[in-house]
């Protein structure tokens, strides 16, 4: 057994967190095999196909794969606070000096 997607980033029953909600899944060798029907598991295309962790996304994609993207914010340089803001929200946070 293998953890995580094929190649092509599809969920596959070869995968550890590949589940039968069925539980007619039984392992042969390299063979994943249904016993509900007994032929060759099709893998996630099946509508008793479940991830354990709850990655599979549509379309068969492992969301083990997908990664999130993040964008790094830049604090101005010349941040400047008037008297009467500043007092509110030193109020508020204690070190706002070390904010600023």
């Amino acid at each position: 057994m293998i953890e995580g997607p094929n190649e092509k980033g599809q969920c596959w029953p070869q995968c550890v967190f590949f589940k039968c909600g069925n539980r007619y899944l039984k392992a042969q060798g390299e063979v994943i095999q249904c016993l509900w029907i007994n032929d060759d598991c099709i893998g996630s295309s099946c509508s008793y196909a479940l991830c354990v962790r709850g990655k599979m996304l549509m379309g068969n994609r492992c969301g083990l794969t997908i990664r999130r993207v993040t964008v790094e914010t830049k604090r101005p340089a010349n941040l400047e606070l008037d008297g009467k803001l500043k007092s509110r929200l030193s109020k508020r946070i204690k070190d706002i000096d070390d904010l600023i």
